[in-house]
């Protein structure tokens, strides 16, 4: 394959936004990527309900993220899914959130906000933080909850400081909204008329300041100016791709210190709808499952749910199977559900684990306690003529989420532009080929 410009590894949110940026100034571009789609891990199943099903990312959240102006563009329906429609699994009881903050047993973590925005104590893990704090019984599990629910990792291993500098607290405060016609189809519209390669599963990425060149595992080539990196953090720390020469310490320390969770789905269609219409979620404090989502909230749409399950939760249904985790999720919405016997209405099902999805190694990250600050270290622009792009770059507003890849993919297109412009000439390869590997 001839030279170009820049050449984008991973046609994720990250990648594509980054290419599309790039081939809009001028630059001559190629992603490359090894599955056969766009998107990464926004997936969209469209053969298993009359309405699209997400199988990655679910929501745009909040009313200003980044993203929305494509979102518009692409002329895509969206839904707002309020927070106050939520159910709660505490204390061994399913109610709606406003009736179990009545429970007294619940007032003891209502400072728990507060108290994350001013520890005293330096970071330190969320079990950590609870047994610090006191917190037993029902206040102890909504702990939890506020703590884990919207991260992969469990309470020994999530940093409270690294959710605190991750902005992982916003996703309780914002409007979270469901793509109606396929989340798929926002970074499908972003790779319009891009030069995309796929079936190309990346070996080795040469780099140094005067190029780049990357070899996929059949042996293809492609030879840049510039490039950029948007693989997955799992599929890097997995050390799946080789960098010649190693990267620099303060990468890998940014690498290592970072860590992906598991994240696993199981999707579930029934006859008819048992649960409350107007139930955007259930959170589950105890359990196999995390939570669960409607994917019709507040209408007649297919009465499907999503479960969905992270961190140790996930890795126990990616362990048992198809059969099996569908049995799990089945059995746990009878105890949320009395007497509904979801088991009898259930007409189709799917398990989606991304932690077994070699092209993401992983659903996406968490700081464990004493990792704040990694993220920048991964995103720097230390490797010379290679930049550095992904959900798990970008801090703010909310860490590893899509809106943060295509923060991410704007970052590293100014980033390489800058690059193209220092260095003119054409694409070459990089001249520093050490044979070392990481």
């Amino acid at each position: 394959m001839g030279g170009v410009d820049v050449v984008v590894i991973g046609a994720g949110m990250a990648g594509v936004t980054a290419a599309r940026a790039l081939a809009g100034g001028g630059a001559r571009v190629t992603v490359v990527e090894s599955s056969d789609r766009v998107g990464g891990r926004v997936r969209t199943i469209r053969d298993f309900a009359a309405a699209p099903v997400e199988a990655g990312a679910e929501f745009v959240h909040g009313a200003r993220a980044a993203t929305w102006t494509d979102v518009r563009q692409a002329g895509l329906r969206a839904r707002p899914v309020p927070y106050r429609y939520s159910w709660f699994r505490i204390g061994g009881s399913t109610r709606w959130l406003p009736l179990q903050l009545l429970h007294p047993g619940v007032w003891r973590a209502f400072d728990i906000l507060r108290s994350l925005h001013r520890l005293d104590a330096g970071d330190m893990s969320a079990a950590a933080f609870i047994d610090r704090k006191r917190y037993r019984g029902r206040a102890g599990e909504l702990a939890r909850l506020t703590l884990t629910a919207h991260l992969p990792g469990g309470v020994d291993e999530v940093g409270v400081g690294g959710l605190v500098a991750d902005g992982v607290l916003h996703l309780e405060e914002g409007l979270n909204h469901r793509i109606l016609d396929g989340y798929d189809l926002l970074p499908h519209h972003v790779a319009t008329g891009l030069d995309v390669e796929h079936g190309f599963r990346v070996a080795s990425v040469a780099w140094g300041d005067d190029g780049v060149e990357v070899t996929a595992a059949d042996g293809r080539t492609v030879g840049a100016r510039a490039g950029v990196v948007t693989l997955p953090h799992g599929v890097l720390a997995s050390g799946a791709v080789d960098f010649d020469p190693v990267l620099p310490a303060a990468k890998r320390a940014g690498i290592d210190r970072i860590a992906t969770g598991a994240v696993a789905k199981v999707l579930l269609a029934f006859e008819e709808r048992f649960w409350p219409r107007r139930m955007g979620q259930l959170v589950c404090g105890s359990g196999p499952i995390t939570l669960y989502w409607p994917t019709s909230f507040a209408t007649d749409g297919p009465p499907v749910l999503i479960a969905y399950a992270t961190g140790p939760r996930a890795e126990a249904l990616s362990q048992m199977g198809h059969g099996a985790a569908v049995e799990v999720a089945l059995a746990d919405l009878a105890r949320h559900f009395r007497g509904a016997r979801p088991e009898r209405l259930l007409t189709g099902s799917r398990v989606v684990d991304w932690l077994t999805d070699e092209n993401a190694c992983g659903g996406y990250t968490y700081l464990p306690p004493g990792a704040v600050g990694a993220r920048a270290q991964l995103a720097a622009a230390n490797t010379g003529a290679l930049v550095w792009a992904g959900s798990a770059t970008v801090w703010s507003p909310v860490a590893d989420t899509v809106e943060a890849a295509y923060l991410s993919g704007l970052r590293a297109s100014r980033e390489a532009s800058a690059i193209l412009t220092r260095r003119p000439g054409a694409a070459r390869r990089p001249a520093a080929r050490r044979g070392a590997r990481r």
